[in-house]
């Protein structure tokens, strides 16, 4: 689940503090320059395609009028009749809409190519913004959490220490680091919280706020992360338009 729209957003009725709106604000500034660039790389993307095919036909029509004035050429016995000659005109008019096909989608190409570089880029602004409004919303549950139960808590691991250094020390006595009280109490912290936490999945139903934002950011931001120009395709492409440039001055 991702940062709903302002236009219809479900977590309006939800009260959080001023630092997680303020957050909140980013990603979703953040998220709408990403999509934004990811709807203009798809629309480039798409009229490319379209260009393309328009050469395909193009180049389809001129083959089919080609090999219709060589036809007519035969059976004329080489005599170019007026039909003949139009038909001859068109090709060539074909020929040269190809050329300019070409330096039309050369353009285009140019111009698209950084362009998933971009998306990537934003893609890569929205996650950490996203990420940062998840850790200052957790960070909040938690002091939340301290504040009502810290205390309580504290003071039942501090009797566990007690009471279980005394029950390792009356059977086997007190071995440094191994059965000591602090020893076994960080024992007893890791099989009873920290393993079961590392195993729980990273989510909060009972909770309204995440539970509309979702822990992650949007799957497809990650994967226009993935399908960006690799950071060496990156120096390739930058230098290359430098000696382009250059070669024009």
């Amino acid at each position: 689940m991702t940062i709903p729209d302002q236009s219809n957003n479900p977590i309006a009725d939800i009260s959080i503090p001023a630092s997680t709106q303020q957050a909140l604000e980013k990603v979703n500034v953040a998220k709408s320059a990403w999509m934004d660039a990811r709807r203009k790389q798809g629309d480039a993307a798409a009229m490319l395609a379209t260009i393309r095919r328009r050469r395909v036909e193009t180049e389809a029509e001129a083959k089919a009028q080609n090999e219709k004035w060589r036809q007519m050429f035969h059976e004329n016995q080489g005599q170019v009749t007026p039909k003949m000659k139009k038909l001859r005109a068109e090709i060539a008019l074909g020929r040269e809409t190809l050329d300019e096909f070409d330096d039309l989608l050369a353009a285009h190409a140019g111009e698209n190519e950084l362009l998933p570089w971009n998306t990537a880029k934003l893609a890569r602004g929205y996650i950490q913004a996203h990420d940062d409004l998840i850790e200052i919303h957790v960070t909040r549950l938690w002091d939340d959490f301290m504040k009502l139960h810290g205390q309580t808590l504290i003071q039942l691991l501090s009797l566990l220490k007690v009471t279980k250094g005394r029950s390792a020390s009356s059977i086997i006595g007190v071995v440094h680091s191994v059965n000591d009280p602090e020893t076994l109490l960080r024992e007893f912290i890791t099989s009873s919280i920290t393993n079961p936490a590392l195993k729980q999945n990273a989510s909060l139903q009972s909770d309204p706020f995440l539970n509309k934002i979702g822990v992650l950011a949007d799957n497809s931001a990650y994967q226009d992360i993935q399908d960006a120009p690799s950071p060496a395709a990156q120096i390739r492409i930058q230098k290359q338009r430098e000696k382009a440039k250059k070669e024009e001055s």
